[in-house]
Order: structure tokens, then sequence, then C-alpha cells
């Protein structure tokens, strides 16, 4: 790198913000959870429809959840080779919640905390400088105002080439787009990390999110210019997950539920209160608890996990004739109730979703599954567990 390349954040702001993530590791979850919430019906729609803004707000409760303040951070910002520079590409890399974000970044990095780094990663994807700002140059006018041409473009335009027709929400394709990111840059934020170093792996983020709204964009307009458009009556599940016709709005707030529940399990701990709720004679509160977090800390299983709660939303719709989750009583006793002789795939498939869950990950179910009793117990409370989940996020 060249003379004047600099070293001021990785030595000035990087080790006060190692030592402030590990004492308020748990405050900056909440907030991510918070900025989720907040955002979700946009978050998981299929398309990038809104512009999904970053407000003071949300800046200061990021600072909140760290314990630092923002003069602390342009210290550092300020001792970098590239501050003097008026006209410096990219912006963001004098923007203090920017390089906060990418320091929590390399946090993450060094404890090889993958699932915090994957939140910490989409997090910085969707502030300021990233997603919001590049949405608008793209979009000057939402296209939230022509969902009928959003839908021909996600149903009809799109193929699985593109990772949010693939992945069924903007989230999961910026998800898979950050992860991408961050394995091909890792490199450069463990150990030491230069100033410029920081300003590449900066800079890349933000070409891959406007790649990615671009690539969206070309297809809108295309779609639009044409006249192209698409309306619903009803839709099949795909893929076997279903045996049954489900109406598109239906399907839709099914789904929504699923991403908020999804939500809950990857930003919150293990809820204690609904492990000893779900558990019983055979299987304690503290074992459910234990088998319910082994589950949910490995990345490998999160999309099994969120099958299994789609499946379990949208056989109780089925079933009950519900457009909506309006009973979360009824909901309960249906998901729990014992369904022995079912031929459902769908139900099938639940069964086998939690007979691997617990079969992967509880020794003690192993050895003592060959006893029915004891088998169904394990499956009711693991099962009751995501149940109350749903209904946790149904109060969101």
């Amino acid at each position: 790198m060249g003379a004047t390349n600099t070293k001021a954040i990785d030595s000035m702001l990087y080790p006060k913000v190692s030592s402030l993530m590990s004492k308020n590791l748990s405050k900056w979850k909440q907030m991510i959870g918070r900025f989720i919430n907040k955002r979700q019906q946009s978050l998981y729609d299929t398309f990038p429809s809104t512009r999904i803004l970053y407000g003071q707000q949300d800046i200061d409760d990021l600072y909140a959840s760290v314990g630092i303040k923002e003069s602390e951070i342009m210290d550092a910002v300020s001792k970098t080779y590239y501050y003097p520079i008026s006209n410096f590409n990219p912006r963001a890399a004098k923007n203090p919640q920017t390089i906060l974000c990418i320091c929590i970044i390399k946090y993450f990095l060094n404890k090889n905390d993958k699932k915090n780094l994957e939140l910490a990663c989409t997090y910085m994807a969707f502030s300021g400088n990233f997603y919001p700002s590049i949405h608008y140059g793209f979009f000057p006018i939402e296209p939230s105002q022509y969902r009928h041409v959003i839908d021909y473009v996600v149903n009809e335009y799109m193929d699985m080439r593109y990772d949010i027709k693939a992945t069924g929400s903007l989230i999961g394709a910026t998800t898979i787009l950050c992860n991408t990111w961050i394995e091909s840059y890792s490199k450069l934020l463990k150990g030491t990390t230069m100033d410029d170093d920081y300003v590449y792996v900066i800079q890349q983020l933000h070409t891959r999110i406007k790649s990615m709204i671009k690539n969206c964009a070309t297809a809108y307009y295309e779609c639009y210019d044409k006249k192209l458009y698409m309306t619903y009556s009803g839709d099949n599940i795909s893929d076997n997950a279903a045996e049954f016709r489900i109406a598109e709005s239906d399907l839709s707030r099914a789904e929504l539920l699923t991403q908020k529940t999804m939500n809950i399990i990857t930003t919150q701990d293990v809820s204690y209160v609904n492990c000893k709720r779900s558990s019983n004679d055979l299987i304690k509160t503290e074992e459910l608890k234990s088998i319910i977090e082994t589950v949910v800390k490995n990345p490998d299983n999160l999309d099994k996990l969120q099958e299994l709660i789609r499946l379990i939303i949208i056989n109780y719709m089925h079933d009950c004739d519900k457009g909506s989750i309006d009973d979360p009583i009824g909901f309960l006793k249906y998901s729990i109730s014992a369904k022995p002789n079912s031929n459902s795939k769908t139900i099938l498939r639940e069964k086998e979703l939690i007979e691997g869950f617990l079969d992967e990950n509880s020794p003690s179910y192993r050895k003592r599954k060959s006893r029915l009793q004891t088998k169904l117990a394990y499956n009711r409370a693991f099962k009751a567990y995501i149940v109350y989940t749903i209904i946790d996020a149904l109060k969101k």
C-alpha cells in the first residue's frame, strides 16, 4: 500500500469497539431486533419495493446499543489518510455509522461468531449509506405504487438466477449477498487492517448492493414500459410443500408471520418461559432449552426451521379454514394435538423436520426414542416451543 496509508481505525477505534461489544452484545442484538421489526414488511417483501429509510433515531439506537459516542468514532476517522480529501470515494468511509458497523463486523469475524456476523453485515447493508441511498438512485418513485408490475416481475420475469426470487425476500437476497461479500474479503479484516483495506471492503459492499438493485430495476422498468402486470386469484404452494390451494393474500400473511417468527429466533435468546410452557414430565425445561439453543446456533438449521414454521402456520390456516391466526389458543390446541393417522404430506413433513432436529441435536433423545411415549413427548415439546414463538410473533 502507499506511503500515505494509515492505521487509525484499527489502532484508535477497533479496540474500543471490541471491548464494548463484549460487554453490550445483548443490547446490540436487541437493537438489531428492533431495527428489523420496524421494517419487517419491507425487508420480507419479494422485491425492493420501498426505500426502507434509515434515520437519526436508528443512528442513536446503534450508538446506545454499543455504548459509544459519535465523537469517539470521528476521532479515529479524522486521523485517516483519506479524511482531508474533500471528494473522497466512497463517501461511506467518512460516515461514523458505517465505520462503527465495519468494526462490529471485524469483531464477530475475530470471534468466529457466524450467526451475529451475518446480522451485522445485513444491518450495515440496510444502513443509510447503502440500500436507502442506492435505492433512491434507481427508484426515484417507489415501485410499491405499482404492485401489479412487481408481481409480474417476480413471478413471470425473474428466474432462480435472481437471489431475490430464489430466497423469496429482499432480506434473504441481501443476506446471501452479504455472506458472499464477507467471505471474499474476510482476510482483510482479520488481524491488522489498514485504513485503505477498510475503504476497499466498504466500497465492495456498496458495489454489490448497487448491482443487486440495478438488476431488479432493469427488470422492473422493462415490464413497466411494456405494461406487463399480473393479478392473482390463488396460488399453489410449490415443491410439494402442501397439497391444497391457498389464497395469495393468505399466503402472504403466512409468509410475513413466518419471517417475523424467524426474526425472533435469530435475534433473541431462547425463551425460558416458552421452554417451561412446552416441557412435560419426560423432557424438562432445561433440557428442551438446551436442544433449542443447539438447533438455533447452527446456521445450517435455519432454512429447515423456517420451513417448519411455515408448514405449521399454513396447515392451521388450511385445516381450520382460516385466512389468518386470530385465535392463538385455537392455533395452539390444533398445532400440538396428535395427528397419528394423517396421510397429509405437510403433516408428515412437519414430523420429519422435528424428528431430524431432535435426532441430530439431542443425545438423550437418541437413547430414549425407542419408547413411543418418550418420542411423542419430545416431539410435542419441540413443536410447542415453535408454536409459542409464532404466537409471540403475532403480538409484534
